[in-house]
C-alpha cells in the first residue's frame, strides 16, 4: 500500500539478504537551482527483516524525530550509534571497537531494556568468542574482555543519557579477579630499546619502515599521533612539527626535529608532496582505491613495526616502546624535565610553577632537543 507524503517509505532491497526492508523518512528539503525544484532529503532508519519492523521504526521516529536512542533498540543498534559518534573524530579507534564487538554476538541482538547487570556480568565471565570465516572458534583474551567491558560502559552511558535506563548497568559490576590477574600477566610493560638494539636499527635504516621506528625514538610521538602527522603541519625548513591528540596537553604540540633525522623527514615530506597525500608518513605499497590515501592506519603501522622487529631480531617490543625509549634517553641525556613533558604531551598541572609561570621561547626547546643522545646508554 502506498503511503501518504511525509509518512516515510519502505523499500525492498534486491539480492539474497537476511534483512531486505529498508526504512527511510524525509528529514528535510533542499532547492535545486538547476532543475528549479525542491528535493526531499531522506534519512535512513535501518534495514529490517520484516515490513512490520520497518514500519515500527518509522512510527517511533515520527513520535520523536529528535530521539537518538529508543527502548526497543538492540545492543547492536546502540553499538552502531556509538561507532558513528567515535568514527567522526577517531576512525581508527572506532574500527578497533568494531573488531572487539565481534565477540559480542551472543548478546548483540538482545534489547537494551531486556538485560540486567547479572546478564552482562555472566556474558563477560563466560569468556566471549566468535566463529571466524574458516569456522574456527576465536576466544577473547583477557585484554579483549577488558576492552569489551569498556565498550559496554560507553554504550550504557549513551542509554542512561537518553533516560532509557536510570543507571548504567555495565558500570554496576567489575571484571572477575581471575580475568584481571590474567590481564596483568599478559599485559606487556613498555620496554625501551637497548643501546645495542638501537645500533642495529640505525645500521639497517635501508630495511622498509625501520626509519619509522628510528624517527619516533627521536620525537616520542604516540603511534597513533605519528601516523596522523599532516604535511601542512610539518615545517622541515623551520625544524619542527606540529601534531598530537588524545589529551588536552598533547593536542597539536610543537616538537623540534632533531638534526639526526632531518634528512629522513625531508624525504618523507617530499614523498608526501609527490603522492599528493595530506599525511607526512605514507606507504606507497598501500592501494586504497576508495580514497586514494597512502597513509598508514594503526593496524598497518603495527604490522610493519612487528615485521621490522622480527627481521632485525629486536625485542620483544611494541609500537609504544619507541615513545618509552625517547623518554628514557631524554632523561639520561640531561634534557630538562619540563621540555620532556611538553614534547610528550604530558600535563604539568601538578606543578603550579611549570603550569602557570614557565613559558620559554621556542629556541630553548630546540636546544633541549639537541641534547638528545641516541647512542647513549639507557640506564
Amino acid at each position: 500500500m502506498k503511503r501518504a507524503n511525509g509518512q516515510g517509505s519502505i523499500t525492498t532491497l534486491k539480492g539474497k539478504r537476511r534483512k531486505k526492508k529498508w526504512a527511510r523518512v524525509v528529514s528535510g528539503y533542499h532547492y535545486d537551482q538547476v532543475k528549479d525544484v525542491v528535493i526531499p532529503e531522506r534519512k535512513s532508519l535501518g534495514v529490517f527483516k520484516t515490513e512490520s519492523e520497518a514500519q515500527r521504526a518509522i512510527d517511533n521516529y515520527e513520535r520523536n524525530p529528535y530521539e537518538f536512542l529508543n527502548k526497543d533498540m538492540t545492543l547492536n543498534e546502540v553499538f552502531l550509534k556509538l561507532y558513528e559518534i567515535i568514527f567522526e573524530t577517531n576512525p581508527d579507534y572506532a574500527d578497533d571497537l568494531k573488531y572487539q564487538w565481534r565477540y559480542c554476538s551472543k548478546i548483540a541482538h538482545e534489547k537494551i531494556t531486556g538485560l540486567q547487570t547479572v546478564h552482562l556480568m555472566r556474558f563477560l565471565n563466560s569468556t566471549p568468542y566468535y566463529i571466524n570465516d574458516c569456522g574456527k572458534k576465536i576466544v577473547a583474551s583477557p585484554n579483549t574482555i577488558m576492552r569489551i567491558k569498556s565498550i559496554l560502559n560507553q554504550m550504557y552511558d549513551l542509554v542512561t543519557a537518553e533516560s532509557i535506563l536510570p543507571v548504567n548497568l555495565a558500570r554496576n559490576f567489575k571484571i572477575s579477579k581471575e580475568v584481571k590477574r590474567a590481564y596483568k600477566r599478559q599485559h606487556k610493560r613498555h620496554i625501551p630499546f637497548s643501546n645495542e638494539e638501537r645500533k642495529v636499527l640505525k645500521s639497517r635504516l635501508d630495511y622498509p619502515f625501520a626509519d619509522f621506528i628510528y624517527v619516533n625514538i627521536f620525537m616520542g610521538w604516540r603511534p597513533g599521533e605519528l601516523i596522523e602527522i599532516l604535511v601542512e603541519n610539518t615545517f622541515p625548513d623551520k625544524g619542527y612539527i606540529i601534531a598530537g591528540k588524545k589529551t588536552e596537553n598533547g593536542y597539536l604540540r610543537s616538537v623540534p626535529i632533531h638534526p639526526d633525522i632531518q634528512d629522513i623527514i625531508n624525504n618523507y615530506y617530499n614523498l608526501a608532496i609527490k603522492l599528493k597525500s595530506p599525511y607526512l608518513f605514507n606507504d606507497p605499497y598501500i592501494s586504497r582505491h576508495s580514497t586514494g590515501r597512502k597513509n598508514l592506519s594503526y593496524d598497518n603501522y603495527r604490522y610493519r613495526f612487528n615485521r621490522v622487529i622480527e627481521h632485525l631480531e629486536l625485542g620483544p617490543h611494541t609500537p609504544h616502546d619507541s615513545r618509552t625509549t625517547f623518554a628514557t634517553i631524554a632523561k639520561t641525556s640531561g634534557m630538562d624535565a619540563f621540555a620532556i613533558k611538553k614534547f610528550m604531551g604530558h600535563s604539568t598541572a601538578n606543578d603550579v610553577t611549570e603550569d602557570c609561570y614557565i613559558s620559554p621561547e621556542f629556541p630553548w626547546y630546540i636546544n633541549q632537543m639537541k641534547k638528545f643522545k641516541y647512542d647513549g646508554d639507557v640506564l
